[in-house]
């Protein structure tokens, strides 16, 4: 049994992106095998996934598995703060005022490690992954005298917050109870594109179901959950007098980047090659010369280093910030290939 999965969509949309990174996370998880990510050469190309052990329905299996446990458990926790209830796992919320309300920090740091110490028991991986990689609100950060808990979020975490909305209680946690009911052929055919059905965003023109890895329009609910969990390959690193970095994200000190510049490899990579390559100083130095923006990137000798990794190009895509100030909104432009020469 072997399986080789082409998700759905192309390289043009992050959508496809980060579903063919959180389907290969999801695919490490069942099995220790060999576990293959890559693109096609097409003209517009593919996200292919390889599984030596694996089937079609496991994966589907395991994406049931994850939202009908998570959807009572973790991204189900709320903390009733002085400035409203949140989830203490969406990195993005109201800021706390730790001189009026100390008690709120307390309140939170004890829900997060309540959960994070059931998830470890339980052994959920993919989880912990996902918490540590969207962020947290940063406790640590002030900029002249003020509060700003969403300098250590994932830049990739870009659900709006208009009406107090924020994550994980408003995004991720519906999204787990919908997938829940869906049975495994729908799943499956979700992930390859044979059959969207948006019922988080109601297939309305606007729909935001994919969070914001597509520009507004209908997208696939258990796909789209499958992309969010593709964040936890993007670990951030904190930083005490900067925004926190996200790997990928240009540039890496701004609360709104302007471009994600992704690998494309076209020669099979493990997924831990793949996060040890993102995360790498090698592909930082190549996302801020890419950013601005070029259609084909010559020099450094670096890109020898990733062309020998079996890795011609990159993925470019613009971010577009919309909405207002109280309530921006990010989301990935539709994508190109940049050659590495």
């Amino acid at each position: 049994m072997s399986l080789t999965l082409t998700l759905a969509g192309s390289v043009a949309s992050g959508l496809t992106y980060f579903s063919w990174v959180g389907a290969a996370a999801i695919a490490r998880s069942l099995s220790e095998g060999d576990v293959e990510m890559s693109w096609s050469q097409d003209a517009l190309p593919q996200a292919r996934l390889h599984c030596a052990d694996l089937s079609l329905d496991d994966i589907a299996s395991e994406v049931k598995r994850l939202a009908t446990e998570w959807a009572p458990g973790w991204t189900a926790v709320t903390v009733q703060y002085s400035g409203g209830e949140f989830s203490p796992f969406s990195p993005r919320f109201k800021a706390i005022d730790p001189i009026r309300h100390p008690e709120d920090w307390s309140l939170h740091q004890q829900a997060r490690l309540t959960q994070l110490d059931k998830l470890a028991e339980k052994g959920d991986h993919l989880a912990l992954n996902l918490i540590q990689a969207l962020g947290e609100a940063a406790y640590w950060r002030f900029d002249r005298g003020a509060p700003r808990p969403d300098h250590g979020a994932s830049r990739w975490e870009m659900k709006t917050r208009n009406r107090g909305e924020e994550f994980v209680r408003h995004r991720l946690h519906p999204m787990c109870v919908d997938i829940s009911e869906w049975s495994l052929t729908d799943i499956a055919m979700g992930l390859t594109g044979e059959l969207q059905q948006d019922t988080i965003g109601n297939v309305k023109e606007g729909s935001r179901t994919s969070s914001g890895f597509q520009p507004p329009s209908p997208a696939d609910t258990a796909l789209s959950f499958v992309a969010l969990i593709g964040i936890s390959s993007f670990p951030v690193l904190h930083r005490l007098s900067k925004v926190s970095v996200t790997p990928g994200a240009y540039p890496d000190h701004v609360l709104h980047p302007t471009a994600a510049v992704l690998p494309v490899p076209v020669l099979p990579i493990t997924p831990e090659r793949f996060e040890n390559i993102v995360i790498s100083k090698y592909w930082a130095d190549l996302v801020s010369e890419l950013g601005p923006e070029t259609s084909i990137l010559n020099s450094p000798a670096d890109h020898e280093h990733f062309k020998e990794l079996g890795i011609p190009a990159a993925a470019f895509y613009r971010i577009r910030l919309a909405g207002s100030a109280s309530a921006p909104e990010r989301y990935f432009e539709e994508g190109k290939v940049v050659v590495l020469s």
